[in-house]
């Protein structure tokens, strides 16, 4: 299991290309059958632009399933309530 700190790897947390630098991870774990533990700072706003260009692509791509398999996550109970709630409202979205 790789952890990758998300500060570490992205400039902010609310443009859709920086989604897109974090989607490119998620989809090479992905395609080496590796996991990722995604550590996010509580300082951290995670944008709808954001987390529709890297958690919303990758669901496009690969689906539920992988997701889970792929990513593990790790923060602050608001910044899993709020990544949580994202993907909830995809799923309900995605399954109408």
């Amino acid at each position: 299991m790789k952890t990758l700190i998300l500060k570490d790897i992205v400039k902010n947390s609310s443009s859709v290309d920086e989604g897109f630098v974090l989607f490119n991870h998620l989809k090479n774990a992905f395609l080496n059958n590796q996991t990722i533990i995604l550590q996010v700072d509580s300082d951290l706003s995670l944008s709808s632009s954001f987390l529709n260009s890297s958690v919303g692509e990758f669901l496009d791509a690969y689906g539920f399933s992988n997701f889970r398999k792929t990513l593990k996550f790790k923060g602050s109970k608001t910044q899993f309530e709020r990544f949580n709630k994202y993907i909830k409202e995809y799923r309900d979205l995605f399954l109408a």
